[in-house]
């Protein structure tokens, strides 16, 4: 019985021992346990976050990329402003010189003008000169002699005034040929008008052209009236005026000269009146003269 207690108390002693052991092994598992959920849970959440910071690495490397593209366009587009603000400051430059190089040439061409323009009026101040020598000429030839001898001082006039024209063509209008304008000629007197107004044209710059229908038998005191009549009329005019016209008819016995003028706005431009004296060979008329009993019957 003795041994059987001791036995039981063993047993017990050995159940109790065991119970502490299990007990201690289980207290132990269940802080294994605690520590691996523990561990558990903070991987969770390192893993968490190292998906939060990939995330965040993708937005951040995709707004980067949008900057850049962003960027690259802008600095694209700044390159083609910055081209384009080239090729206008080139054409602007361009432009200016064209515009230097325009000015240049047309204050030489107004230089031109105006020196051309100086010599015209020299010489149409010499041809009024001469054409009042002229008159003053034939007035006193026609006073003081026969008929005859004042048409002989006529004719010399006139050969005088068809060397001046001849002289005017060398030096204005064909620069130096050889010949003369009146050796094939039929009409010296239409010949000399258009030397004159072909001289005007090159010396002003004006458009002046000839309207003459002339008969064939003109006396040469009425070419040397006409003509000088013609030059004082053109010497007023041209300078004021963009277009002119010299119109040269006959009108029975008569001569009958007028120009149109127009400036440069289509306006009509009125000719002054010729400084000639009171004569019954010429007359003047709002446009221009008429010279009396010039046209001989042919």
């Amino acid at each position: 019985m003795a041994v059987v207690v001791i036995v039981l108390a063993v047993v017990a002693v050995a159940l109790l021992v065991l119970l502490l052991i299990t007990r201690r092994r289980l207290s132990a598992q269940r802080r294994l346990t605690a520590a691996a959920e523990e561990r558990s849970v903070q991987q969770a959440a390192e893993l968490a976050l190292t998906a939060d910071a990939r995330d965040a690495a993708d937005r951040a490397r995709a707004e980067a990329e949008e900057r850049t593209a962003t960027t690259s366009a802008r600095i694209e587009e700044l390159e083609a402003e910055s081209a384009a603000a080239r090729a206008a400051a080139a054409t602007a430059a361009a432009e200016r010189d064209q515009a230097r190089h325009d000015a240049d040439t047309a204050t030489a061409a107004r230089a031109e003008a105006e020196e051309r323009l100086a010599g015209f009026e020299a010489r149409a101040a010499e041809a009024a000169a001469a054409q009042a020598g002229a008159l003053a000429a034939v007035e006193q030839a026609t006073a003081t002699a026969p008929a005859a001898a004042g048409e002989l001082d006529a004719q010399v006039l006139w050969a005088l005034e068809k060397s001046r024209s001849e002289r005017t063509w060398r030096h204005s209008v064909a620069v130096g040929p050889d010949g003369s304008p009146f050796a094939e000629t039929h009409d010296p007197l239409h010949e000399a008008l258009q030397i004159e107004l072909d001289a005007a044209r090159e010396e002003v710059g004006a458009v002046v052209e000839l309207d003459a229908d002339l008969p064939p038998a003109v006396s040469a005191a009425g070419a040397v009236l006409t003509l000088r009549a013609a030059q004082e009329l053109l010497a007023e005019v041209v300078r004021r005026s963009e277009s002119t016209v010299l119109h040269v008819h006959a009108d029975g016995a008569d001569l009958v000269v007028d120009v149109e003028s127009r400036d440069e706005d289509g306006n009509r431009v009125e000719p002054g009146p010729l400084p000639t004296p009171p004569s019954a060979a010429i007359e003047t008329t709002a446009t221009g003269v008429r010279i009396r009993n010039v046209v001989t019957p042919g």
